[in-house]
């Protein structure tokens, strides 16, 4: 299995977790997020990803392996 930055029962993911699951700045990661291509939740001044969103997200991009792992 896929070494992934955080832990298999993760169900939300922070945006320094997404970013290095993509390999990507934060900044990229926030990006998608304003933009509405990732729907991600806001917590104080923090954004949280769901695991299922990024899976989706990770399908649409044509990234099959990620989306598989995730």
């Amino acid at each position: 299995m896929a070494d992934l930055p955080f832990p298999a029962d993760t169900a939300f993911l922070t945006v320094k977790e997404v970013s290095d699951t993509f390999r990507v700045c934060p900044k990229t990661v926030r990006r998608w997020v304003s933009s509405g291509h990732l729907p991600a939740l806001r917590l104080g001044r923090d954004w949280r990803i769901a695991r299922a969103d990024l899976k989706t997200f990770a399908a649409a991009r044509g990234n099959p392996v990620l989306a598989h792992v995730l």
